[in-house]
């Protein structure tokens, strides 16, 4: 599913947005940080969409095969077996994702060139060979060629990753992650199961906590640097970098706001962000203030958590 970090990520680029123009109303704010997590889905999906166009190429290319005057071998023996694959017939007869596909108008996003790129590249593995001569695959070897397709053909796929980039401002952030929710689901499938669909209410629920998070982080706003500043040791506010900053001010926001988040989960979560977005110095340097600040404001009692296990 789309994870609570990602989603804090979303909301530090739109507080980074709020910081260039402090004139920015709130609820443009949120508009812009729920474009982006609706970003997030359709990529989702169109990722669901190609699986199932890849695999349904081989009858496309079956029928090409078999059209030519003179056929060698290898034409002959073209399998469609992944078209009939548990996964992708699952997803294909599924009437809730059907209807959601075509009312985001993710069709629009398929590149038929692409399509027919990632088969040939998927026909050339001798993985799928195998697979392709089985006359009746059982359930395991139809996950494990649909789950070798996604970390192996999808994935690192320039064509493909390049159509996305075009197609998604947000594909650097998002598209690994979202690669290994759909393993992950392929690898945990069941044909009674729904969790390909059951994502997706967890995100609309998820949505709610970024969207708070965003709220309060600009309500709260001043509160919050009254917290950290006292903690800066040798630095002014002004020299901090500004995503050091934003990110100390969401964790800290957390700290004093979110009741149910424990405060391990936070203070973890803000130093890992900081790796991947910030500077070099920005790991050791939020965690420090963090540190600080926290251990003042449990000693005030300003941290109120409920439920066990939460205060560390």
């Amino acid at each position: 599913m789309l994870g609570r970090r990602n989603l804090r990520v979303k909301v530090m680029q739109t507080l980074y947005a709020w910081e260039m123009d402090r004139d920015l109303p709130t609820n443009k704010l949120q508009g812009q940080l729920e474009t982006q997590i609706q970003r997030s889905v359709l990529l989702y999906l169109t990722n669901l969409q190609y699986l199932m166009e890849v695999c349904n190429y081989s009858m496309v290319d079956k029928a090409k095969r078999l059209a030519k005057y003179i056929q060698t071998e290898a034409d002959a023996k073209a399998s469609t077996t992944i078209a009939a694959n548990r996964v992708i017939v699952y997803l294909q007869n599924n009437n809730v994702l059907a209807a959601i596909l075509k009312k985001e108008g993710i069709h629009h996003n398929i590149d038929e060139d692409i399509v027919k790129t990632l088969f040939q590249e998927l026909s050339a593995k001798e993985r799928y060979n195998q697979y392709a001569a089985l006359t009746e695959p059982d359930l395991e070897q139809d996950k494990d060629i649909v789950n070798f397709m996604m970390k192996k053909v999808f994935s690192g796929n320039k064509s493909f990753e390049h159509h996305l980039e075009e197609l998604f401002p947000n594909f650097d952030d998002d598209n690994s992650l979202l690669q290994h929710v759909i393993s992950k689901f392929i690898e945990g499938f069941s044909e009674d199961k729904n969790q390909f669909l059951s994502t997706l209410d967890v995100w609309a629920e998820e949505k709610k906590f970024a969207l708070e998070l965003l709220t309060k982080s600009i309500a709260y706003n001043d509160e919050l640097n009254t917290s950290i500043e006292p903690n800066l040791k040798n630095w002014d506010m002004d020299r901090v970098a500004i995503l050091d900053l934003i990110l100390m001010k969401q964790a800290v926001c957390e700290l004093l706001y979110f009741p149910t988040v424990p405060i391990k989960v936070t203070i973890n979560e803000y130093i890992d962000i900081s790796k991947m977005y910030s500077t070099p110095k920005s790991k050791d340097f939020v965690n420090g203030v963090l540190d600080k600040v926290k251990n003042q404001l449990l000693a005030s009692g300003a941290i109120k958590k409920t439920g066990r296990g939460l205060m560390e």
